[in-house]
């Protein structure tokens, strides 16, 4: 049987025979990303929270490492061939990987810090068809949309929330747009090369983009997201899981206010119960370019349905879609697109022009109160609902500066980020569990090149 680490060995020997070969050639691009963060996490960790967690460690401080390397040759006019590395790591952190990241429905960890030596970025793109603006991208990609809600990279987790092998057959005219999509997105399992176990989820179904006017657009989507291991467990018995979301995101201008704002349908079925649930995002937002620092305020509330009756065989908690959470529902990521009702208030500033400010308010509460909070929903319920629906208030601090060129090189940037955020509990986190606050401090550098 052939080690993982040869096949690694293999790869990246291709990838630098490929990258020196195709150098030669003007159609040859590449980059190099390289990131470092520091993360210290107090009363919480990704699946729990307070001063003795149901799970994991209460405070915790660790280094995360992670490194994309690749590029693309275009051979010719209809083909376009890349490949690319993506290695993550992490360093100092107490929790023991084996037990807090396995997962018992994978049957494998599925690690959002560490994936070593994992493909990305490495495809086959066609188009065999140009005449009629056709192409067919078919291999390891990222898909994202919009505000990547519907369809997110996940970038902000050190491993990246999906990493899809999929095939995808896109239509462009103009400002218009329509993608096919099939595929599956993989487990971040650290030590074990992708190709070697099952993904985790299947879906497919179509993106779109029509821009009515030069101030509005409208982007309609189907998906169907499905899972036949027969392991998804429900209050009427443990089956497979099938969820179609349909809807649409709208953007446009109202005066001189920006909206952006998306509607999603689903239905199917988890485990033995049908699925009939809904989500929703509303946007409002103004930036005063003419004003000092050019300050952006903007408002959104989100929505996702949560399950009111917790024996009626109807599961009505929404599921998302393959969107990114990074920073829609709490820069802690204490939150999801789940039984949720969010009101956020974002400020940001330009102080200089490599320099921005952010401060976001939040204010979360459970849409079904007898459901629980997403951070771990069978852990933190209340099925009676006596506990409550004010999950708690988030206050998070951001500030990014791009430091000025260390050399005359085009294409080279080093940006810092660093932050602070700061979770009070309301009376549902108080009574499930723990009356304590939970701080997160973090500080990244991230330096990239495109060549």
């Amino acid at each position: 049987m052939i080690r993982r680490s040869s096949i690694v060995t293999l790869i990246v020997c291709a990838t630098l025979c490929f990258s020196s070969a195709a150098l030669a050639a003007s159609t040859f691009s590449g980059y190099v990303d390289l990131r470092y963060r520091y993360e210290y996490q107090h009363h919480f960790n990704l699946k729990a929270y307070g001063e003795q967690p149901a799970k994991g460690e209460s405070c915790d401080g660790f280094w995360l490492q992670r490194l994309r390397i690749g590029g693309s040759w275009r051979a010719n006019d209809w083909l376009t061939v890349a490949v690319g590395m993506q290695d993550s790591r992490v360093f100092d952190s107490d929790l023991d990987a084996d037990s807090y990241f396995y997962n018992k429905r994978l049957d494998h960890q599925k690690n959002p810090y560490e994936d070593q030596w994992e493909l990305y970025q490495t495809y086959l793109e066609l188009k065999p068809f140009q005449e009629h603006d056709l192409t067919l991208r078919i291999g390891r990609q990222s898909i994202c949309y919009g505000d990547n809600r519907i369809f997110g990279p996940g970038n902000w987790g050190n491993s990246g929330s999906y990493h899809w092998d999929a095939a995808k057959l896109s239509w462009h005219s103009g400002d218009h747009f329509i993608d096919l999509l099939w595929g599956a997105h993989i487990i971040h399992e650290p030590e074990q090369f992708s190709l070697r176990h099952r993904h985790e989820n299947y879906g497919g179904g179509f993106y779109s983009h029509a821009q009515i006017s030069d101030d509005w657009a409208i982007e309609p989507f189907y998906v169907i997201k499905y899972d036949e291991h027969g392991s998804f467990s429900a209050e009427s018995g443990t089956d497979d899981l099938v969820c179609h979301s349909l809807g649409s995101r709208v953007t446009g201008l109202i005066g001189p206010m920006i909206l952006d704002a998306t509607l999603v349908g689903q239905w199917g079925h988890f485990g033995e119960d049908d699925l009939r649930a809904w989500g929703a995002h509303f946007g409002l937002g103004h930036c005063f370019k003419h004003v000092p620092w050019q300050p952006t305020i903007k408002v959104d509330y989100c929505y996702a349905s949560g399950d009111r009756d917790p024996d009626d065989g109807t599961r009505q908690t929404f599921l998302g879609v393959f969107g990114a959470r990074d920073s829609m529902y709490g820069r802690i990521n204490l939150f999801s697109w789940s039984n949720l009702h969010e009101v956020q208030a974002t400020v940001m500033a330009k102080p200089r022009k490599h320099l921005k400010l952010t401060m976001e308010l939040h204010r979360f509460w459970l849409a079904a109160k007898q459901d629980g909070w997403s951070l771990s929903s069978k852990t933190y319920r209340d099925k009676t609902g006596k506990s409550g629906s004010h999950v708690g208030d988030e206050l998070d601090l951001i500030v990014q500066w791009q430091l000025p060129a260390l050399r005359p090189v085009k294409g080279e940037k080093i940006s810092i980020r660093a932050g602070y955020s700061r979770f009070w509990p309301g009376e549902f986190a108080k009574n499930v569990a723990d009356n304590v606050a939970a701080d997160w401090v973090f500080a990244q550098i991230q330096y990239s090149y495109r060549f």
